[in-house]
Order: structure tokens, then C-alpha cells, then sequence
């Protein structure tokens, strides 16, 4: 009888535990529902911005000249101004720098980027850049004294329109450019001087216009937040332009008009800038 009564008290023992167990799990708290977390977004470059840069220009060639000839006149046609040092065996040609500049801007533009990394835009920028440079005539000096000056002026302003090309990396574009440019070019070549060494001729020969060019480069440009963006970038200025500067004579270069061709070849551009983007769309990555 012992061992049946051990038996059921085990048995006893094994369906209190369970139920005990069973009741246990019954009371445990639901699991709370938890939301899932919304998808990541997407960098898209699409939309119109304002943007300003500041940077510098530089030369990349010197101008080339020569020293002025008549037109005809008093003087017969190809006379050089300062001859006899200048002749037709040297040609009279000499060159000079215009140095470099500082320049500073804005721009105003528009992205356009679809489901691909591939990123098209147009963009218009302008402000400030004036290069400078002048030089003696070189040919003036041996007999003249020097009394020859010739200078050219880049600026004081410029601009230009710009398709644009580029690929992102979410926040990170790279891009290509090219456009039309404008700018003032302006040169003179003048003799003002006739007493002491000077010769005895005189002369105002200006010559420039509002000039139209092609434009390339590209850049980096970095998006920091949904609307602001940095960048640098590289934009060459081909001016590539030979026109003429021209003046009558005076004093003893009275009855003439000399004239002198002036040749610029192109500016380096460098800039660093800040953009607005004020309608910049956001795109969920599903």
C-alpha cells in the first residue's frame, strides 16, 4: 500500500507543477506591438538654388601685341610707330601679363535627377574679376625713352550660362560644364610724352568690346543638409580674342592712324561656393 500511495503522491507532485506552469504563462504580459522603423531616404539633387562663391582668376598666356603701324596717311601704310627699332624684320611684337584677380559671385540654377545617379542641370553665374597688366613698348626705349605704354583690362565684370552634367553618390556630385561666357576686354596703347628723351610724336590708340566666349569646367559639390550644399570648381574662360586698337596720330605722328593688334588667349577660373536649394524633393528607398 506504501509503494501505490509514493506512486500517486509523484503523479500528484508532476500535475501541480504543470498546472502551476500553465498558469504562470497565462499571466505573463503580451508582448507590446512595436511600430517598424521608416525607410531610409533618399539624396535627390533635383530642384532650383541660389547660390555665392569667391575665388581667383589667373592668365593663362600672356597677351601678345605689337608695336603700332599707320593705316596710310603721312605715313605710309605698316609705318611703324616707333620706328626704326621696330621693323618688319622683328615685327615689332612684344607680350605682357595681366597677372591675376580675385574673383566673387553668384549663381542661379537647376537640377534635374531621376531614378538613376545621373544628374542633368542648367546654371547662370556672374560677378566681379578684373585682371590688369601694362607694359613699356619695348621698342620705345632705345631712342624714345620709354615713352610707349601698352595695357589691357579684363572686367571689371563677367558671366555665364551653363549646361551642367554630373553623377551622384547620394549626397556627393561630381560634374562637368560648359556654356557661353561674356566679359569686358579693354586695351590701350599710348604715347602722351614729347619733352626730354621723349619722341616727338603722340598717340591713343584704345581698342575692346563686350566679348562672348565659350566656358568649360566642372566640380565637386557636397551635400551637408537637405538644402545646403558646398562645392568647388574649375571653370576656364575662353576668350581666345584678337581684335584691333587704333588712334590718330599727334604732334609728329600727325596724318596717320596706327593701329595695333592685341591677342588673349583664355582665364583660368577657381572657385569655392555655397548653394540653396529651396525645392528639394525627398525620396523613400523602398
Amino acid at each position: 500500500m506504501n509503494k501505490h500511495f509514493g506512486w500517486a503522491l509523484a503523479a500528484a507532485s508532476l500535475l501541480s507543477i504543470g498546472i502551476s506552469g500553465t498558469a504562470s504563462a497565462a499571466d505573463l504580459a503580451a508582448r507590446p506591438y512595436t511600430k517598424a522603423p521608416p525607410p531610409p531616404v533618399a539624396f535627390n539633387w533635383s530642384g532650383c538654388y541660389l547660390g555665392a562663391y569667391v575665388g581667383g582668376a589667373t592668365q593663362s598666356r600672356n597677351v601678345r601685341t605689337a608695336d603700332p603701324t599707320s593705316t596710310g596717311g603721312t605715313f605710309p601704310a605698316g609705318t611703324f610707330y616707333n620706328s626704326p627699332t621696330a621693323t618688319a624684320a622683328n615685327g615689332g611684337l612684344f607680350d605682357y601679363g595681366v597677372g591675376s584677380s580675385a574673383i566673387g559671385g553668384g549663381t542661379l540654377g537647376c537640377n534635374w535627377q531621376g531614378a538613376s545617379p545621373w544628374v542633368v542641370g542648367i546654371e547662370g553665374e556672374g560677378g566681379y574679376m578684373r585682371l590688369t597688366g601694362s607694359t613699356v613698348d619695348p621698342y620705345s626705349i632705345p631712342l624714345l625713352g620709354g615713352d610707349t605704354t601698352a595695357s589691357t583690362r579684363i572686367g571689371d565684370w563677367y558671366a555665364s550660362v551653363s549646361g551642367r552634367v554630373g553623377y551622384a553618390w547620394d549626397r556627393v556630385l561630381v560634374y562637368g560644364k560648359g556654356g557661353v561666357g561674356f566679359a569686358e576686354i579693354r586695351s590701350s596703347i599710348v604715347d602722351t610724352c614729347t619733352t626730354g628723351a621723349c619722341g616727338g610724336g603722340l598717340l591713343t590708340a584704345t581698342g575692346g568690346r563686350n566679348q562672348a566666349f565659350w566656358v568649360a569646367g566642372g566640380g565637386l559639390e557636397y551635400a551637408f543638409d537637405r538644402s545646403w550644399s558646398v562645392k568647388g570648381e574649375y571653370l576656364f574662360l575662353g576668350i581666345d580674342k584678337t581684335y584691333a586698337v587704333c588712334g590718330p596720330g599727334a604732334a609728329a605722328a600727325t596724318g596717320s592712324t596706327f593701329c595695333s593688334n592685341h591677342n588673349i588667349e583664355g582665364i583660368h577660373t577657381f572657385k569655392v561656393g555655397v548653394n540653396y536649394r529651396f525645392n528639394t524633393p525627398l525620396v523613400a528607398k523602398y
